[in-house]
C-alpha cells in the first residue's frame, strides 16, 4: 500500500515537473525571440533554439534525481526559482558563438555584450534565493539541493566558456568550469571522491566569489578588468577544489593508519 502511495506521489510530481518544464521552455523561447529581435543582426535566428536546447540539457542533468523530492508531490516555490535561474543560464549559454563586440580602446559595447552581462548578473543575484525560500517554507529536499548544485556547476562552465568566446581570457579560463566535472570523472577511478563533502562556509564563499568574478569578466566596459577578473575566478575556484582534494586524501590516509591497541 505504501509503495502504491509513493508511486502515485511520484507520478504527480513528474507531471507537475513536466508542466513547469514546458512553461519554462516557452518562456525561454519567447525571451530568445525577443532578444534576437531587439539585438537585430547581432544575434542569429538560431538563438532561441539554442537557448531551449541548453535549458533541456540543464533539466536533463537534474531530472534523474527528481524522486528525491518526495514526499512532496509538487515542484514547489524554491525549485521554481531554481528553474528560473536555469532559464537565465540557458539564455547566457545561447550567446556563445554569437557575434560579440570586444571592448577595446574605448569602443562602445554592442547589445549582445550588454545582454550577456546583465542576464548573467541577474542569475547571480538570484543565487541563494532558492535555498532561502526552501528553508523559509520548510520544503528543502535532497533534489532541490542537487538541482541547485548541478545548475551552479553548469553556470560556472557556461560563464568560463562565454569569457573565452568574448575574448576576455584564453583557454585557461575553461579550467574553472571543468573542475566540478573533473572531480566527478576522477571519482570513478578513486571512489573516496564520491563521498559527500561536509558543509563548508569556505567552499560556499569561494563558489560565490568565483561565480561573481566570472560574471565580472563579462563586463562590457573594460576587457583588461575582465581578464583580471577571470584569472581571479580560476585561482579562487582552483584553490577551493585543491583544499577539498587534500582533505579527502588526508582522511583516507588516517583511515588506513592502523590504530594502536590500548592495554
Amino acid at each position: 500500500m505504501a509503495r502504491k502511495r509513493e508511486a502515485a506521489a511520484l507520478a504527480r510530481l513528474r507531471l507537475d515537473a513536466g508542466l513547469h518544464a514546458i512553461g519554462a521552455t516557452g518562456l525561454v523561447a519567447a525571451a530568445g525571440v525577443v532578444a534576437a529581435a531587439r539585438a537585430g543582426d547581432a544575434l542569429g535566428p538560431a538563438y532561441p533554439l539554442k537557448a531551449v536546447a541548453w535549458l533541456a540539457f540543464a533539466l536533463a542533468i537534474a531530472g534523474p534525481a527528481l524522486a528525491q523530492h518526495l514526499p512532496q508531490a509538487r515542484v514547489g516555490p524554491a525549485n521554481r526559482v531554481t528553474l528560473l535561474r536555469a532559464g537565465l543560464v540557458a539564455l547566457v549559454a545561447a550567446t556563445i558563438g554569437e557575434p560579440l563586440m570586444a571592448v577595446d580602446h574605448g569602443a562602445a559595447a554592442g547589445p549582445v555584450a550588454w545582454m550577456l552581462f546583465l542576464t548573467a548578473a541577474i542569475c547571480l543575484a538570484l543565487d541563494g534565493v532558492d535555498g532561502w525560500v526552501a528553508r523559509r517554507r520548510g520544503v528543502a529536499s535532497p533534489f532541490g539541493a542537487r538541482f541547485d548544485m548541478e545548475l551552479d556547476a553548469l553556470f560556472v562552465a557556461v560563464l568560463s566558456w562565454a569569457a573565452l568566446d568574448a575574448g576576455r581570457a584564453g583557454p585557461w579560463v575553461l579550467a574553472a568550469g571543468a573542475l566540478r566535472y573533473l572531480w566527478v570523472a576522477a571519482a570513478w577511478a578513486w571512489p573516496p571522491l564520491k563521498a559527500p563533502l561536509p558543509p563548508s562556509n569556505r567552499r560556499r564563499a569561494a563558489c560565490a566569489f568565483g561565480v561573481a568574478a566570472l560574471v565580472g569578466a563579462l563586463n562590457p566596459i573594460s576587457a583588461t578588468a575582465g581578464t583580471v577578473s577571470a584569472a581571479i575566478a580560476v585561482a579562487v575556484l582552483g584553490w577551493s577544489f585543491a583544499v577539498d582534494l587534500l582533505a579527502v586524501i588526508r582522511l583516507q590516509r588516517r583511515s588506513r593508519t592502523p590504530r594502536e591497541e590500548t592495554p
